[in-house]
């Protein structure tokens, strides 16, 4: 697979104009602070483009920004809005939401995780029920392999002048997004945290890019999980996927709505689970002893 760098630093890269130009300072667009990766002496790389036109964010803080000590911003409460939408009313006004950030989760004897988000949502009555008490993950997506070619790639673009967008979006060949890898990162904490929000009474609410979504989904749709969007569910995935326009500015991304799921917490972590069948041949055929002789179960 290949990639081409679709946002820099808040800036998408398939308009001529206004002409992107490098940097090696500057803030975050979503959440109004020094850019990460620019601290981290990383290219400020938002977004990257497959081969398949999907985009996948390479940034922690692209989808919504969870720093507490930061004011939110219009991008972050819009997210954060539609998700209240779409898990309780489109009629929920931003006046209803109330949300913490980097909520500490304890676990006896092991480190304290933090929760992305704990949201709660006023119903008309100012009571709270399982639906309106919810722990959100926001995982946009994750690392590319071989991303030193990446870099060499924007390093080449820093030194090209007159800048051109479409130099800087050129597609980089052996760049792939590894969703084991933003998958493993979340899966541990994805069991703990909803497990604990269970206990407490509240629903687990797991926010993907549209590439990491349909990487999960792949894993668990053969186990015809319950739907449950109308019912008693504990647990919401929910993908995000890019607005086609090309508006000058951000790449826009809002809630896919084909990309939606609203089940059982539990049976999905079974499903999960639930993967591949019994392998009889594994224990069969030829072993080696540890004395050197080779060994034929029949």
């Amino acid at each position: 697979m290949s990639v081409s760098v679709a946002e820099y630093l808040g800036q998408r890269t398939d308009i001529v104009s206004p002409v992107i130009t490098p940097t090696t300072s500057g803030n975050c667009p979503f959440m109004n602070a020094p850019c990460s990766k620019i601290a981290g002496r990383h290219k400020p790389v938002c977004i990257v483009r497959l081969t398949n036109g999907q985009i996948w964010i390479v940034c922690k803080n692209r989808l919504s920004a969870t720093n507490k000590n930061i004011s939110l911003l219009p991008h972050q409460t819009d997210v954060l809005l539609n998700i209240a939408r779409s898990i309780v009313s489109p009629n929920i006004q931003p006046s209803d939401v109330l949300v913490k950030r980097e909520v500490p989760v304890p676990v006896v004897g092991r480190s304290t995780y933090k929760a992305d988000y704990v949201m709660l949502i006023q119903n008309q009555v100012t009571q709270f029920t399982s639906h309106t008490m919810a722990l959100i993950e926001m995982q946009g997506g994750g690392e590319t392999s071989n991303t030193g070619d990446l870099t060499e790639h924007i390093k080449k673009w820093e030194t090209t002048q007159p800048y051109s967008n479409q130099l800087l979006a050129k597609i980089v060949d052996g760049v792939n997004p590894i969703e084991t890898n933003a998958w493993r990162r979340q899966q541990e904490q994805f069991i703990v945290k909803g497990n604990i929000v269970q206990q407490t009474g509240g629903v687990m609410v797991l926010c993907l890019g549209a590439p990491l979504y349909d990487y999960l989904f792949k894993k668990v749709q053969s186990n015809n999980l319950p739907s449950l969007r109308q019912a008693n569910w504990t647990l919401a995935l929910i993908g995000f996927s890019e607005v086609k326009q090309n508006n000058p500015g951000p790449i826009q991304i809002e809630i896919d709505k084909n990309r939606m799921i609203f089940t059982n917490y539990m049976t999905f972590v079974q499903a999960l689970i639930n993967q591949g069948g019994p392998v009889p041949k594994m224990f069969k055929r030829e072993f080696t002893s540890l004395t050197g002789n080779r060994i034929i179960i029949p």
